[in-house]
């Protein structure tokens, strides 16, 4: 019988059954034009700190956080050509870990230092990494939808990712979390929709009806990606993407990437640049993570918060840290229309009974951008596998 429990999704460390299966998967850890040529950065995923370099030639690489010699950051390192260099005292490590030269060493010496290497891909805009098994999978990729005007918007939330895995295949939440969209949006203000959830050979979608026609669909590629069709304000015409990446098991990354497929390529491009634009005032303003503790503290009310176009994050912040970082789930009372969080639960427990038994995973396929498209539609078919 197996062990697994409510508490066992939120666990991503190595070791862990979670972290197992997020690790077969293709992460994305940063946004490829803030990484110029010649740069380091530390990066922490899934508890594994790492060290991003751009080599001279452009070519990014991902690396163990660590030089092995003394234990220092090798982000603060020097790159040159495509390795990184130890600050400390110069230990020379190339892309693939090998440690090729030690300055107050015997060449011999080095030849017998390896650091820890990752497959890195640029997809997207974003920089992703493989830190799985072998083989590699391939990287999913939509080429139909490359052409298009996109943008994307990078924020770390400080709480499990699992609060927001869940979060993102609930749809009741909006007419009570969010000032604006689609439970705003003309003829569908103020009605709560009829909510469904179904298993699909990537995952599984869930289903919100309106009365006035509209159906609004999620789609959840496992283990941690969200897929949807935005339906309203500026983001109406452009296909969603979400992954929610650990960190650590009190936070993570969000990496939303927007495409706007739905739009004619000149006014998709227009749009998606002026909102890539104005992207970057938002760092002048007062931070996300300070709004969301002052309203849990008290000190400043939910009704107050101003607009902002950021505001979306900062609603879903506020109810999502609420719950405590990481908190008891299974002191939660479910109802009905929690079918796809019920679900998603469902899905992870098998998945991580599988690990713990050293079964095989569920091999779930990433929709091709048809499939992609079924599922914006009003009354797509989804393919269903049932959940044991």
């Amino acid at each position: 019988m197996s062990s697994i429990t409510d508490a066992d999704f939120e666990h991503t460390g190595p070791g862990r059954p979670a972290g197992y299966l997020l690790r077969q998967r293709w992460q994305p850890v940063y946004a490829a034009e803030e990484l110029d040529a010649g740069r380091a950065v530390p990066l922490k995923v899934l508890h594994e700190e790492l060290t991003l370099y751009r080599g001279e030639d452009g070519a990014a690489h991902i690396v163990a956080g660590r030089c092995a010699h003394r234990g220092v950051l090798l982000s603060i390192g020097i790159v040159q050509g495509d390795c990184v260099r130890c600050r400390y005292h110069g230990w020379q490590y190339d892309e693939t870990g090998q440690c090729v030269d030690q300055p107050a060493e015997p060449k011999s010496f080095a030849d017998k230092v390896r650091i820890a290497s990752y497959p890195v891909e640029e997809y997207f805009g974003f920089i992703w990494v493989y830190l799985g098994e072998a083989p590699v999978p391939e990287l999913p990729r939509w080429p139909e939808l490359e052409p298009y005007g996109r943008f994307h918007v990078i924020e770390l939330r400080k709480w499990n990712y699992f609060h927001d895995l869940e979060n993102t295949v609930d749809d009741v939440h909006q007419y009570w979390v969010h000032k604006t969209g689609i439970y705003q949006d003309d003829g569908m203000a103020g009605e709560f929709p009829e909510i469904t959830a179904e298993p699909a050979e990537f995952g599984l979608t869930q289903t919100s009806r309106f009365t006035n026609g509209f159906v609004r669909r999620l789609a959840l590629l496992m283990p941690n990606t969200l897929y949807f069709n935005s339906g309203a304000g500026v983001l109406r015409g452009f296909k969603s993407f979400l992954w929610n990446v650990p960190v650590d098991d009190e936070s993570h990354m969000m990496f939303f990437l927007f495409i706007a497929a739905q739009l004619p390529p000149d006014v998709g491009a227009r749009v998606a640049a002026g909102v890539r634009d104005a992207r970057k005032y938002l760092g002048e303003l007062r931070p996300v993570d300070e709004i969301v503790r002052a309203v849990l503290s008290g000190t400043q009310r939910f009704d107050d918060i101003e607009d902002r176009p950021d505001q979306v994050l900062i609603e879903d912040g506020i109810v999502l840290l609420g719950q405590g970082v990481l908190p008891d789930r299974s002191l939660n009372q479910l109802g009905s229309s929690d079918a796809a969080i019920v679900l998603l639960r469902k899905l992870y427990a098998r998945e991580l009974a599988a690990v713990e038994a050293d079964r095989p995973l569920t091999k779930f396929p990433t929709p091709d951008a048809a499939a992609l498209a079924r599922l914006d539609g009003r009354n797509p078919e989804a393919s269903e596998r049932p959940i044991q």
